[in-house]
């Protein structure tokens, strides 16, 4: 998989990584965006000039537009209606206030994740941390943990609750997958942690749990 990488290193495409081409120029453009942020080669407040971007895959300005559109929706992107979009950024003390906040609201939705689980999730949790284990790329990694606490969630009774917290990881995802790629350490610590989780929904934990996913929240914050 190819690099794409224009004359000019400052400008917004210079970096990008092409994906194999889904279905659409819009997923096309949309999943190789989102590989050269998670795994990053376009950082934190990266300007994504529609026109580069367009010229850099061949493709309109249209698909482009759509693509960003989407990234925002997983809150890799913030949109600039005319000019195209900012790779997201944020501090590490908007960080460590987020992390403060989600340490109130996940243990509420830990204790009803315990209730509500099911064979079928647990399964499909553990599903995804056999992909991540067998994948040698960052941003399989980094999909796969959002995909991961994503899907334990779905047993929570309160969506309202849920729906706060995935807001709230959206907008940590940048500064979460540039912390842990930097420290092997950390994204060891992550995967033991994920294991335990696992561990504690198999005991019908939820103290357990509460403990682990409090102490896991810390992960991108630790010095």
């Amino acid at each position: 998989m190819a690099d794409i990488r224009t004359s000019d290193p400052t400008s917004t495409a210079a970096v990008l990584r092409r994906s194999a081409r889904p279905r659409t120029a819009t997923e096309y453009v949309a999943d190789s965006l989102r590989r050269s942020i998670l795994n990053g080669d376009l950082e934190g407040g990266t300007r994504l000039s529609l026109a580069e971007i367009a010229a850099s895959f061949d493709v309109s300005t249209t698909p482009v537009r759509e693509a960003l559109r989407e990234l925002s929706f997983d809150g890799l992107v913030r949109i600039d209606s005319y000019r195209g979009g900012v790779v997201t950024a944020v501090t590490k003390d908007e960080v460590e206030e987020i992390v403060r906040i989600r340490q109130v609201l996940e243990p509420m939705a830990a204790r009803e994740v315990v209730e509500g689980m099911t064979p079928e999730i647990l399964a499909e949790a553990r599903a995804i941390l056999g992909e991540m284990a067998a994948s040698d790329s960052w941003d399989v990694w980094v999909q796969g943990n959002r995909a991961f606490h994503r899907k334990i969630y779905e047993a929570a009774s309160s969506q309202r609750l849920v729906s706060l917290i995935k807001s709230l990881q959206d907008t940590q995802v940048v500064f979460v997958s540039a912390t842990l790629r930097k420290s092997p350490l950390l994204k060891e610590t992550a995967t033991r942690d994920h294991d335990e989780m696992i561990e504690a929904l198999v005991a019908h934990d939820a103290e357990r749990l509460v403990e682990v996913t409090v102490r896991h929240l810390t992960i991108p914050i630790r010095d």
